[in-house]
């Protein structure tokens, strides 16, 4: 079995703790999100010391050689600050001694967040890592020490014991670590295990491929005429309460007691949101999967998509409130998680998932193949003023993701052949 035939996935479930056990979570939360700020901060000081050592260095007349310059780097100093944590964590737990009610594997993995959050920054992949909020971030981690005990539906967990939790479906794989972690009051676990992946089905039937075009009117249009209907008929009503709740509570003291009534009821309004979205993405990627072996979408980059038309002051953009609005129909609709629920679920079965570039799929005669802006005059409507077709204009679109995908996937196959070949006569 090799890494590549290897595959991760996360089962999420929502625990049972009595106040006990509430109580330690809350505490071993505050400690390691204690942890990774404590030692954010020392990486910041540290550089923000050498700086100014290089910098009265400079203004005194003195040179700096070819190693110290190298050296003026935020990057080795920051791993070289996170990477010796793990000698400076019983100093620290003698220095804080509430740290000493903490698992010291769960600091150790904050540590590890904090190196691989850096790490991205470096790489262009995210920010600069920031300070944590104890209103935002309660969650910690184990990578060993628990044990799973499905039959009697418990957990054990290092300086704890045995929670209950919900279980709704059966884990399958090697549990590989366990994250704790609370979401708007309740706990929830979430157990990460690895397995091998089934190899694609040797007799995919091309019958059975479809194309996808995502939408703001329809959810989803597909290939074959069908479509999925647009979550707004679920989510618009919980987003009115939330509306009438926010306007009442801009009126009420900060902090206050019915300031705070409101603030827990939005949070529950704003938590049936994420599970109704989640439900609805849950059963629809898995009953296209059911039914189909390739499936095709376009390659959106959702980040552009969704940019302010504000402009700047010496250039404003148009249609500022028209852009707005759009974006957060695009944001409610969630397609990047519907992409990645597809995705893990294909790989399971064995199927084929594909993204095309998006490019022209939109005005692109399905029939002739003409491309022109004149072809989708409306946004219902396509007419091919080449050959005169007529169609919807997500179904178009739609059709022709499905080619374009199943083209992609010949070339890849052939691709492959060839490879082989060359390989056999070599």
């Amino acid at each position: 079995m090799t890494d590549t035939n290897l595959a991760k996935l996360a089962f999420k479930f929502k625990l049972e703790p009595n106040g006990e056990q509430r109580r330690f979570f809350s505490r071993t939360a505050g400690c390691t999100r204690f942890v990774y700020n404590h030692l954010l901060f020392k990486c910041r000081e540290d550089f923000r010391e050498y700086l100014e050592e290089i910098d009265s260095r400079q203004s005194n007349g003195e040179a700096l050689n070819r190693d110290e310059a190298k050296k003026l780097s935020f990057r080795p100093l920051c791993y070289k600050c996170i990477t010796g944590l793990n000698y400076l964590l019983p100093d620290l737990r003698k220095e804080y001694p509430f740290l000493q009610e903490c698992p010291a594997q769960a600091l150790q993995q904050k540590a590890q967040d904090l190196m691989r959050a850096y790490h991205r920054f470096f790489e262009g992949k995210g920010g600069l890592p920031r300070f944590k909020k104890k209103s935002l971030h309660n969650s910690f981690r184990f990578p060993q020490g628990f044990e799973l005990d499905e039959d009697r539906k418990k957990i054990w967990l290092p300086k704890l014991g045995w929670v209950k939790y919900r279980k709704s479906i059966n884990i399958f794989g090697k549990p590989k670590n366990v994250t704790v972690s609370l979401n708007h009051g309740d706990w929830y676990i979430s157990v990460q295990t690895e397995f091998e992946l089934n190899p694609l089905i040797q007799e995919l039937n091309l019958n059975t491929a479809v194309g996808i075009d995502m939408g703001v009117v329809r959810f989803a249009t597909l290939s074959d005429e069908n479509h999925i209907p647009s979550l707004k008929d679920r989510l618009n009503p919980v987003y009115e309460k939330i509306e009438k709740l926010q306007r009442r509570l801009s009126r009420k003291k900060k902090d206050s007691k019915r300031y705070i009534k409101l603030r827990i009821k939005l949070s529950k309004l704003h938590k049936k949101l994420t599970d109704i979205r989640y439900d609805y993405l849950q059963k629809e990627s898995t009953r296209l999967v059911k039914n189909h072996d390739i499936i095709c979408v376009e390659d959106l980059k959702i980040k552009n998509m969704t940019k302010s038309a504000k402009g700047t002051i010496e250039e404003p953009g148009r249609n500022v409130k028209q852009k707005s609005g759009l974006n957060r129909e695009i944001l409610k609709e969630s397609w990047s998680m519907f992409f990645k629920q597809l995705e893990y679920k294909l790989k399971l079965k064995g199927g084929i998932f594909v993204q095309i570039p998006a490019k022209n799929t939109s005005r692109a005669c399905h029939v002739c193949g003409y491309v022109d802006k004149g072809n989708r005059k409306t946004q219902a409507e396509f007419k091919c003023i080449h050959c005169g077709h007529t169609e919807n204009a997500d179904v178009n679109a739609a059709k022709n993701i499905k080619r374009a995908g199943l083209a992609q996937i010949a070339r890849q196959v052939n691709c492959n052949s060839s490879q082989q070949r060359e390989a056999l006569e070599a």
